[in-house]
């Protein structure tokens, strides 16, 4: 990986993480808003702005295992065993905020009784986006096994 690529993807971590901080301080003022807009739906703000935070949590977690990631690999190490509990974590987080995302919306139109399309389709998103996710990270899990495993063999032999 050319040393420009890894400045940049730093650089792009960092405001990445920032802005997600920034976003869970502003999603209560913003579901404290919609509540005053829809008194009816006003008991639901506290437990979908914790769900919010949560679901931005998982991606900062997200973030934070790509930096380690960037490390390993800066270090030249990113083809041992320790790259993958990295990569685990990545694929739980992910999960995690699609379960998360799909929870509340399934809350909103089930228990709830509102919503409509954009629930719907937010719902649909959430699945097949959480599911593809964790399945291109299982699939890169795989690869990175098999790169480290290919790396050991070609360790011993030399």
């Amino acid at each position: 990986m050319h040393k420009l690529a890894r400045q940049l993807l730093s650089v792009a971590l960092v405001v990445l993480l920032l802005g997600s901080v920034l976003a869970q301080v502003l999603l209560p003022v913003f579901a404290s808003e919609e509540g005053r807009i829809y008194p009816e739906l006003a008991y639901l703000v506290v437990p979908y702005s914790v769900a919010g935070i949560l679901v931005i949590a998982c991606g900062q977690v997200a973030l934070l295992a790509v930096w380690r990631l960037l490390s390993l690999v800066n270090r030249g190490a990113i083809f041992t065993r320790r790259a993958l509990r990295w990569v685990d974590i990545i694929t739980a987080c992910g999960a995690m905020a699609a379960v998360l995302s799909a929870g509340v919306m399934i809350h909103l139109l089930v228990i709830v009784s509102v919503g409509g399309p954009g629930v719907v389709l937010g719902l649909a998103a959430s699945l097949a986006g959480g599911l593809a996710f964790v399945l291109l990270m299982v699939v890169m899990r795989g690869l990175l096994e098999s790169a480290i495993a290919d790396r050991t063999e070609l360790d011993e032999v030399i």
